[in-house]
């Protein structure tokens, strides 16, 4: 226990000892910075003002220095001015005389501007003239083809009109005389009949010959009343058809108007019959245009009895048709 306390006294000992040595090389490591804080003090404050005396001196040179420069500027500036001033009294001369130049070159461009319009009014005025007469041209000849190919309708209708009253007159004959035979035999069958139950009559066979002489009788009346029913209906027609002709005779407006009228009135076969004029100018070989058909004389009579026997409407009907159609190409 002895020994114990012996050493603890030891141990505190060397700390107090350590403590002290610490201490004394504290205060001289802190007096030898403060001694060097001073060194550089000094060397600091030294090298601050020869830092400023340098500075004085180079502001005072600089100072000499810009001040040259400015008058060196000055100079350079005032002559440059000179200089600029003259450039621009040669320029606006310049100017002047090249703006008179310009003027006088304008002036002879409007000249030919203005002469040049006149003469393109001119050339205009000349192919609005010649186009002009094209177009009156044209329209005669439109207006002379419509009117032969009216005359050829009037006359295809007068000839189809002919045909069919000659067909109609051959079936009322024919339905008359079957009439008459069917009358003959039945009045044969009944005097058979009756000269089979009651023995032969001489007043039956009279009888019998009645109706047959009534039907002969009556016969020609009839065949007289269709004829001539027939006859006033050709008639009729003839004299429908050759009204046409003064029609055609007029401007090619109305009868672009009487077209119009027409295909308001039955736009369901102008339907019709518009699908069949396209259709037949597609399947041209010469992939011709509306215009052109019109034209043809001879592919405008194929079209109208195709598309009369095909659609089984008036052939007038297609070419008013036609033509509204080829009017519509051409706006």
């Amino acid at each position: 226990m002895a020994s114990l306390m012996q050493e603890f006294a030891e141990a505190r000992k060397r700390r107090l000892q350590e403590r002290a040595d610490f201490l004394v090389d504290s205060q001289l490591a802190s007096e030898a910075r403060q001694e060097e804080i001073q060194n550089r003090s000094n060397q600091m404050s030294q090298h601050l003002q020869d830092l400023c005396i340098a500075r004085t001196e180079q502001a005072i040179e600089d100072s000499a220095q810009r001040a040259q420069d400015v008058r060196t500027r000055t100079f350079k500036t005032r002559s440059l001015l000179k200089h600029i001033h003259r450039v621009r009294i040669r320029t606006s001369q310049a100017d002047s005389i090249l703006r008179q130049q310009i003027e006088a070159d304008r002036l002879a461009t409007a000249e030919a501007d203005r002469e040049q319009r006149q003469q393109f009014e001119a050339d205009r005025l000349a192919t609005a003239e010649a186009d002009r007469e094209q177009r009156q041209q044209q329209v005669q000849e439109r207006a002379a083809l419509t009117q032969m190919q009216l005359e050829d309708l009037t006359k295809t209708r007068l000839a189809n009109a002919t045909f069919e009253a000659q067909q109609r007159l051959e079936v009322e004959s024919s339905r008359r005389a079957d009439a008459q035979e069917q009358a003959l035999q039945l009045s044969a069958f009944r005097s058979n009949l009756r000269d089979s139950v009651w023995g032969t009559s001489s007043s039956s066979v009279g009888a019998s010959q009645a109706p047959a002489k009534i039907s002969a009788e009556s016969s020609p009346d009839i065949s007289k009343k269709s004829s001539t029913t027939l006859k006033t209906k050709v008639a009729a027609q003839t004299q429908e058809l050759l009204v046409i002709k003064p029609v055609a005779a007029k401007p090619l407006v109305e009868v672009k108007q009487t077209v119009k009228e027409i295909s308001k009135e039955a736009p369901k076969t102008f339907g019709r019959i518009e699908q069949f004029v396209v259709d037949y100018v597609a399947q041209l070989s010469t992939n011709s245009s509306l215009l052109e058909v019109v034209n043809d004389r001879d592919t405008v009579r194929d079209l109208l009895a195709q598309g009369a026997n095909t659609l089984k409407v008036d052939p007038s009907d297609i070419l008013n048709t036609l033509l509204q159609m080829a009017e519509g190409s051409a706006k």
